[in-house]
């Protein structure tokens, strides 16, 4: 009987597999003893029976019972999981692992040599020691560094794993055997999906006289969908639910910083804007959510969009007001992470704040109001909300009350093919249109304007996924129909007329 490899994962205990190799000693549900990966004076390396995992608090390497024994034996992963399988007496099959497993497992693989280099750059070391993040931090997140030269590719082509991981794109092939890592001589973050999966990374560069870009995230893949997942979720999930609600703030490197300073149910969006698919994410493991952006004009208009989102996808929000100018790590730096958390807790929740706020005037509330009213899918919930502002405000129902349903649903209607066209069209031409001369609904219009500025994690999965033969010619068919919408129905009409005419001569 053949096994892929999940199946193996599961039929494997990790107990098991690994006190082959250490004496385990239980502590409560789990077990421990000294790390086989580096000097270890005191038991820190971690057996979980209950999750399948093993983890070093020292050194920062963890995984599965598979990843264990390629570490130990110095072997590749899949080799490793061919002498499991071969032991379970249930042979691995090679081609049933998909395209995707292998690279999942190039990317994890990435990881731990990213993980490894690190440790031996000084200079990487104390930019993130002047960020101020902690080791402990550092070993939570698997963060790295991705040394200059083909040492990555090398590493890579002895695992095996070479071609899988160029399907990342996170390394570019030059010459028959020079490669490009993108993330050369940066930090680099390891990204999860909740399930713990590496599927990116983000690189911070560490010299900022550089001119390059100061973050990069790993290119959208079969296996990477940046508006799809969430940055530190999956290390702040269980903090999450210890807490009751996650801290959303604006990056990678805010989430390391606070996480440093004992606080860590938070996340944070892929370098990006937060998008509707991150919003319903974040849904699925809390139903409140602080949103912890900069305090500049720039913070307080993402904070209010990401607010939109969670608004829409049912969570109660509560925006963190931090003094003008501080960004979290500077108001933590200066105030400590005790004064942090009360300013959290003390930050009133979105439509309380509406309801009761006494520094804008009653207009602009009720305006607010009204808008983030409409997102609200229960209508108990709406009504209760909408009663209890004109209660407060002494303002008549009808002020703030509508039924945003048909609205929402015109707003939502689905693409049509032209417009689909329309919008790869311009993501992979760029071309030079002024947008405000062409006819299109408003929704069309800011995916519009999102394709043009390459912002590929703001649009639908049905234009992403499109494929068009000769999309360059077909775009500008599609693009003069939309400009000129009358003039093919009087094209049709006069065709009619025609036919007509023939019939009667």
């Amino acid at each position: 009987m053949s096994s892929d490899i999940e199946e193996l994962r599961r039929e494997l205990d990790i107990v098991d597999v690994i006190s082959e190799y250490l004496p385990l000693e239980r502590v409560g549900s789990n077990y421990r003893t000294n790390c086989p990966f580096h000097p270890d004076k005191t038991p820190s390396f971690y057996v979980s029976p209950s999750r399948q995992i093993f983890k070093c608090f020292g050194c920062g390497v963890g995984g599965d019972a598979i990843k264990f024994v390629a570490l130990y034996e110095n072997t590749s992963y899949l080799e490793a999981a061919l002498e499991l399988s071969k032991k379970l007496g249930k042979p691995l099959n090679i081609s049933s692992i998909t395209k995707n497993q292998r690279t999942l497992l190039a990317l994890d693989r990435a990881s731990d040599f990213y993980r490894e280099s690190l440790l031996g750059n000084q200079s990487a070391g104390e930019y993130l020691k002047r960020r101020g993040i902690d080791t402990r931090t550092l070993r939570k997140f698997c963060v790295g560094f991705a040394p200059p030269g083909g040492k990555l590719a090398e590493f890579l082509e002895r695992e095996g794993l070479l071609e899988d991981y160029l399907r990342t794109k996170n390394l570019v092939k030059i010459s028959e055997k020079n490669y490009k890592d993108i993330f050369s001589r940066r930090v680099v973050i390891p990204i999860r999906d909740p399930s713990g999966r590496v599927i990116g990374f983000g690189g911070r560069k560490t010299d900022d006289g550089d001119s390059s870009p100061k973050y990069i995230n790993s290119p959208e893949s079969d296996v990477f969908k940046k508006r799809k997942n969430l940055f530190g979720l999956y290390e702040a999930r269980d903090y999450i639910k210890d807490e009751g609600f996650a801290i959303l703030v604006e990056g990678y490197f805010d989430v390391l910083r606070l996480f440093s300073e004992g606080i860590r149910n938070v996340v944070a969006p892929l370098g990006t804007a937060l998008t509707e698919e991150q919003a319903q994410l974040l849904s699925r493991f809390t139903k409140k959510v602080y949103v912890l952006f900069d305090g500049d004009p720039a913070g307080a208009r993402s904070a209010k969009e990401a607010s939109r989102l969670l608004v829409r996808a049912g969570l109660d929000v509560h925006v963190v007001k931090l003094p003008e100018g501080y960004d979290p790590d500077e108001f933590v730096r200066e105030n400590g992470a005790k004064e942090l958390k009360k300013l959290i807790s003390s930050s009133p929740e979105l439509f309380s704040s509406l309801i009761n706020g006494e520094r804008k005037d009653l207009g602009e509330r009720i305006k607010e109001f009204r808008e983030f009213l409409a997102l609200v899918d229960d209508e108990v919930k709406r009504f209760a909300l909408a009663s209890e502002f004109c209660a407060k405000n002494k303002v008549p129902f009808d002020t703030v009350w509508e039924k945003p349903k048909e609205k929402r649903k015109k707003d939502e209607q689905k693409l049509s093919f032209k417009e689909r066209v329309f919008l790869k069209g311009l993501l992979v031409l760029k071309p030079n249109l002024e947008l405000k001369d062409i006819p299109l609904r408003e929704e069309v219009r800011r995916l519009a304007m999102c394709a043009l500025l390459g912002h590929e994690h703001e649009l639908p999965e049905d234009v992403l996924s499109l494929e068009v033969e000769k999309i360059d010619k077909i775009f500008w068919d599609v693009l003069e129909k939309m400009k000129n919408p009358g003039r093919r129905r009087r094209k049709r009409k006069e065709d009619v007329l025609k036919t007509e005419e023939k019939q009667v001569i």
